[in-house]
């Protein structure tokens, strides 16, 4: 059972989370040909790979050495330090993201960047959260994050509000698998004792928050 539960964190850890579904995202679109195998490539790289290698930059420069089980034992601050850079990292690719051209993304972009800006949002309350000397779940904020967005698109998607939104039923069942995964997360951390309860209530709560929050900002609910 425990192996089971390490491997659920790991293929729902919050990179492949991120991943799986931005290409979700990038299948409903209109992207064909070598665009598409662009796109592809470059959430790729910039959910999982480079990601990946400032994380595991950070644990061997705090530790001075490596093992895999430093990735999900970091400390206090490694975790604060994980945080600021991946602010940093998410605002610039999502100045990259916006200076792209239509042929990519179409008039998608903007779901895009929303999601993104919603990241990054989250991870700065995260950081907050960290410099209060709380510790909250960043497996269960980024599945509570995708819940929140596949349903706020079920109902209206940024840049084509004045549309019919054809994938409304799609990104509905989008949410009920990511609400799958998320509880599967939720068992998964308490069961390898990695979370408390409370810091994984957190971390659902402000992957919540991030995506309203933006969408009332958006819209002026």
């Amino acid at each position: 059972m425990t192996k089971f539960a390490k491997l659920l964190s790991i293929v729902f850890h919050p990179l492949f989370i991120s991943f799986y579904n931005f290409f979700f995202f990038i299948l409903l679109i209109d992207t064909k040909g070598a665009a598409l195998g662009f796109v592809i490539t470059l959430f790729f790289l910039g959910c999982v790979l480079i990601p990946i290698f400032y994380t595991l930059a950070i644990v061997y420069k705090d530790n001075k050495d490596f093992e895999w089980s430093q990735v999900s034992e970091m400390s206090m601050d490694s975790r604060k330090k994980l945080l600021v850079y991946t602010i940093i990292y998410n605002v610039i690719f999502l100045l990259f993201l916006i200076s792209l051209n239509e042929a990519f993304l179409g008039i998608y972009k903007s779901m895009f960047a929303f999601v993104i800006m919603g990241v990054v949002l989250s991870m700065i309350l995260s950081f907050i959260s960290h410099l209060l000397n709380f510790k909250n779940s960043l497996h269960a904020l980024t599945a509570s994050l995708f819940v929140c967005y596949s349903f706020i698109f079920s109902w209206k998607i940024p840049s084509i509000e004045n549309m019919e939104n054809n994938f409304s039923n799609i990104f509905i069942i989008s949410g009920v698998v990511n609400l799958i995964v998320l509880l599967s997360i939720i068992w998964s951390r308490l069961y390898l004792k990695a979370h408390t309860y409370k810091e994984i209530v957190v971390g659902i709560l402000v992957g919540i928050l991030s995506p309203i929050l933006l969408t009332l900002l958006t819209y002026g609910i």
